[in-house]
């Protein structure tokens, strides 16, 4: 008697092993922000006075438990933002906790936000929009009024930030009506912005990184992948779109018409925006040197500043 499902899922698990392995370089996994969380961080086992809490459950879709860790400002009376970060991967690997996300957050919590690394399901196992709505759900999650209570955050005072595949994730998301998301702000270092064939051809885009889009789309072949376009964030801007600030090298694994075509549809769709080049093969986290990092945080600062005393909404 065979068994086809077991056998399906050894070979999706080959796959993947595969791709994060072809992709390590190309996509943003290097061994510079692929470290585990420090452990001198602590562990923490109340979220009203620990700076850190690792490893909470905000979602289980298919029984799939996915976690985050946060990372949080000290406590005083009023509610702080929160941003979600969402690591890189290839769609097909990586960790809410690698060197690059730990860093991020930790930088956003000294600034006096609140970070969120999460967790979702990876490719090819799990395919669009499967990861997008695992964001999705992080967001609601973490503006829930429990979340409020627990962490101090305002819930209507959320952005995401994503690094690589993560960052396609992030605007994916961002794409989506900012009244059903409850986003106020998307930062995306490196996105891959246009998932169908003719994306894929813009610039000296690798095979391993078309290898891996397929993946996550759960398509063949490039030429027939009917979910490209709506899983494209250049191609589903609305005016209801989050604002974004995007950042990408000039000579990097994900080719700079990407985040010039995201920009043109923003712009096109009066959605407030803006675009920051870095010079060199610089790609994800590697981006933020101090100068990119000062523009992150000033635009963090201004989507989700609390609104004056008495304003409207």
């Amino acid at each position: 008697m065979t068994h086809p499902r077991p056998a399906r899922r050894r070979a999706a698990r080959r796959l993947r092993a595969a791709l994060v392995v072809a992709l390590a370089v190309t996509l943003g996994a290097t061994a510079a922000c692929s470290g585990p969380l420090d452990p001198t961080a602590g562990t923490a086992a109340d979220a009203r006075t620990a700076s850190i809490v690792r490893d909470v459950t905000f979602h289980a879709p298919d029984d799939v438990p996915l976690t985050l860790d946060a990372y949080l400002p000290r406590r005083t009376e009023a509610l702080v933002p929160a941003v979600v970060l969402v690591h890189g991967g290839a769609f097909v690997g990586g960790a809410k906790d690698t060197a690059g996300m730990v860093t991020i957050a930790r930088r956003l919590q000294d600034h006096g936000i609140a970070a969120f690394t999460v967790t979702y399901r990876l490719a090819p196992e799990h395919t669009y929009p499967a990861a997008v709505d695992d964001v999705a759900a992080a967001v609601a999650w973490l503006r829930d009024p429990a979340q409020q209570a627990a962490y101090g955050v305002d819930p209507e005072r959320v952005g995401v930030l994503g690094t690589s595949a993560g960052a396609t994730l992030a605007l994916t998301l961002g794409t989506r009506p900012a009244t059903e998301t409850g986003v106020r702000a998307v930062v995306a270092l490196s996105a891959a912005t246009l998932l169908t064939a003719d994306g894929l051809t813009l610039g000296a885009t690798s095979p391993e990184e078309v290898r891996a889009t397929l993946a996550y789309l759960g398509c063949a072949d490039v030429e027939q992948c009917p979910v490209g376009e709506p899983a494209s964030p250049a191609l589903t801007v609305t005016p209801a779109s989050s604002p974004a600030l995007l950042v990408n090298g000039t000579a990097e694994a994900i080719p700079l018409p990407h985040a010039e075509r995201m920009t043109q549809a923003l712009a096109a769709a009066g959605v407030a925006h803006d675009l920051v080049t870095v010079e060199g093969d610089a790609h994800g986290a590697h981006l933020l040197d101090e100068t990119v990092w000062a523009r992150v945080l000033t635009f963090l600062d201004e989507r989700l500043a609390a609104p004056a005393p008495g304003a409207a909404g």
